[in-house]
C-alpha cells in the first residue's frame, strides 16, 4: 500500500472497532480508507522516529472486502475511497484486506523488491474491519526496515540495490497466511526465504542526511532478535558495502526497525569480474596429461607425469636441462589451469638451457657463498626444501638475457605463453633472487664486479598480443644498490601489460664487464595468477 512519503507523516496502525452490518445492495459500492489516525486533518506530515514510517494511499492501490477486490484508486491521496460492484457478493462481510500481492488474506512479501515508494506491490500487508460508516482504518501486519543510509564523500557511486540476509531458516519472504478471527498469523510458509533485495527503480544518488526515509523494506514477522543481518549495499559500479547488524527486537506486525549507515568511498569492495587461477609448479595441482621428454636417454626421466618430474639433477649438465645438447626441447604446460606454458627458446644453434629458459626447480639455500656458482644455477635463496613462494618447495628459474653487444647471441628471449592461444591478463607473479645472483652482487667473481651504490639489475617483462604486438611492459628491480637486494619472495604486479597472448623476460643492468651484461641472468619466480573471465 501506501507510498512513502519524502516528507514523512505518522504511521496510520490503527483498526476499526466494529463491523458493518447488513451493507446494501447498490450498483457501485463504496468504503473510505483512513491513512491517519487524526480523521479530520487526516494525515500530519512532520520528522520521522525510529518507530514509525508514514504511508498515504497511492495511484493504483486497492483493497480486498472479503473474497471481492476493489477497483483501484487513480491518485495519491491520503483519504481513499474504494469502489465495489455491487451485488450478494459483498453484503454481509465487514473484513477488509491491503493485499496487492497475493489474495486476500494471504500476503506475498517478494524477495525482490523495488525501492519505488510503493510498499504495496513489494507484499505490504493489512486489515481492518468496516465501522458503521463503511470506513476503516488499516492495521499494518507486516513488518519493516526502514534504511537511513548516508555519504560523505565526493564522487560515490550510485546505489543500486540493498540486500539484506536473515539467519537460515528465518523466513522474512514468502508466503503467509493472516488467521484474521484470532489476529495472528498462521505458523507455515510457503517458498521462504531469509533474504531481500531492494532494487532502486532508478540508481540513487546517497546524500550526507535526509528529513524523510530514504528506502523501505518489507518483511514478514520473524524471530530476529539478537541474530546477525548481514546488509550488502550493492552500486552501480558494481562495488559493495557489507556490514552485520544485530537488531535487538523482532520483526513484530506493524513495526519498523530502523538500519542507520554512514559509507565512505573508502570502504567499497569492488568484486572482480573474473577468477584467479594459479600457476604454483606444486605437485598436488598438477592437472596436465603425462607426456614425454623424448630426448632424454633415462626412461625412469622421460616421462613427465608431475611438476617434480622436471626439475633436474645435477643442476647444471643434467638429463633434463641440457640432453644431447641438440635437441633438448625442455617443455612444460599447466594444462586445464592458467594454460600456460613454455619451451627452452631456440638459441646457439640447439634447445639447451645454456641458451636460456623457465627449468622446474626445488633447489634452495640461503649460504649463497657455498651454494652460489654457476653449478647451483637452480637455487633459490631460501631455506632448504620450503624455497617456493609460501614455502612450498617448487617454484620455476629463469636464465637469459640479452642486450645490444655484439657478445651476446641470445635470438630469442625466455616467454611463457598461452597454449590455447587465447589472450588473458596475467596479474600479478612472486619473485625471488637466486642464490647465485646474490652471490655475485654481494661478492662478484671473475666475470662481474659487485653491486655498487649506483648499479642495478632488474627483470622486463613485455607483453604480445596475437598478432605479435607489443601490449605493455612491466619492470622489477632485482637489486638497487647493495642494500636493496630482494631475498624474499616479492610480488609482481603484471595487470598492466592487459590482455596477453605471450610475455617475454629479460634482464638487464648496470654491470659491464667490457662485454655487456655482466650479472648472472637468473631469477626465480612461483605462484602465477591469471584472470579468467567469469
Amino acid at each position: 500500500m501506501k507510498r512513502l512519503f519524502v516528507l514523512i507523516a505518522v504511521a496510520a496502525t490503527v483498526a476499526a472497532c466494529s463491523e458493518s452490518e447488513g451493507l446494501e445492495t447498490a450498483s457501485v459500492f463504496t468504503v473510505t480508507g483512513y491513512s491517519s489516525v487524526e480523521t479530520g486533518t487526516r494525515t500530519s506530515f512532520g520528522t520521522p522516529d525510529a518507530e514509525k514510517i508514514p504511508y498515504k494511499w497511492t495511484s493504483g492501490d486497492y483493497i480486498w472486502l472479503g473474497n471481492n477486490k476493489s477497483k483501484s484508486i487513480s491518485s495519491d491521496c491520503t483519504l481513499a475511497q474504494f469502489q465495489f460492484d455491487g451485488g450478494t457478493a459483498v453484503v454481509g462481510t465487514g473484513h477488509v484486506f491491503y493485499n496487492m500481492t497475493g489474495t486476500n488474506k494471504t500476503a506475498k512479501v517478494l524477495a525482490t523488491q523495488t525501492a519505488d515508494g510503493n510498499l504495496g506491490n513489494d507484499g505490504d500487508f493489512g486489515y481492518a474491519m468496516l465501522d458503521e460508516f463503511n470506513s476503516f482504518y488499516l492495521s499494518h501486519k507486516t513488518s519493516y526496515v526502514w534504511f537511513n543510509t548516508t555519504t560523505r564523500s565526493d564522487g560515490m557511486p550510485k546505489l543500486a540495490s540493498i540486500t539484506m540476509t536473515a539467519a537460515e531458516g528465518l523466513s522474512i519472504a514468502g508466503e503467509r497466511v493472516f488467521d484474521f478471527q484470532n489476529g495472528e498469523w498462521e505458523t507455515s510458509v510457503v517458498d521462504g526465504s531469509n533474504s531481500i533485495t531492494l532494487n532502486f527503480a532508478e540508481e540513487f544518488a546517497l546524500q550526507s542526511s535526509y528529513d524523510g526515509v530514504m528506502a523501505a523494506m518489507v518483511c514478514l514477522p520473524a524471530e530476529v532478535s539478537g541474530t546477525d543481518l548481514t546488509v550488502t549495499y550493492t552500486f552501480a559500479d558494481g562495488s559493495t558495502y557489507t556490514e552485520k547488524k544485530t537488531p535487538s527486537k523482532d520483526f513484530t506486525t506493524g513495526s519498523t526497525i530502523r538500519i542507520s549507515t554512514e559509507i565512505v568511498k573508502e570502504d567499497l569492495v569492488k568484486e572482480p569480474t573474473y577468477e584467479l587461477r594459479v600457476l604454483t609448479f606444486e605437485d598436488e595441482d598438477a592437472k596436465f596429461e603425462p607426456y614425454s621428454l623424448d630426448y632424454v636417454d633415462d626412461a625412469d626421466k622421460k616421462i613427465i607425469k608431475t611438476w617434480s618430474d622436471l626439475i633436474d639433477d645435477p643442476e647444471y649438465g643434467g638429463p633434463l636441462c641440457y640432453g644431447d645438447y641438440m635437441s633438448c626441447e625442455y617443455t612444460w604446460y599447466d594444462e586445464g589451469n592458467t594454460e600456460l606454458t613454455h619451451t627452452f627458446p631456440y638459441n646457439f644453434g640447439c634447445y639447451c638451457f645454456w641458451g636460456g629458459g623457465h627449468a622446474i626447480s626445488n633447489y634452495a639455500s640461503t649460504d649463497y657463498v657455498n651454494f652460489g656458482t654457476y653449478e647451483n644455477q637452480l637455487r633459490v635463496y631460501g631455506e632448504e626444501g620450503a624455497g617456493g613462494h609460501n614455502g612450498s618447495p617448487n617454484f620455476c628459474m629463469h636464465f637469459g638475457y640479452k642486450d645490444n653487444t655484439p657478445y651476446n647471441g641470445t635470438e630469442y628471449l625466455p616467454a611463457i605463453s598461452f597454449a590455447d592461444g587465447e589472450a588473458r591478463i596475467i596479474d600479478h607473479m612472486y619473485v625471488n633472487n637466486s642464490a647465485y645472483a646474490i652471490n655475485c652482487y654481494m661478492n662478484g667473481n671473475g666475470l662481474t664486479a659487485n653491486i655498487g651504490e649506483e648499479d642495478w639489475v632488474k627483470i622486463l617483462a613485455t607483453g604480445y598480443d596475437a598478432d605479435g604486438n607489443e601490449t605493455g611492459t612491466a619492470e622489477f628491480y632485482l637489486a638497487n644498490g647493495p642494500d636493496n637486494i630482494i631475498t624474499e619472495w616479492t610480488k609482481w604486479d603484471l595487470s598492466g601489460l592487459g590482455k596477453v597472448v605471450s610475455v617475454e623476460f629479460n634482464l638487464t643492468g648496470s654491470s659491464d664487464n667490457g662485454y655487456g651484461f655482466s650479472q648472472p641472468a637468473y631469477f626465480a619466480y612461483d605462484d602465477v595468477a591469471v584472470r579468467f573471465e567469469k
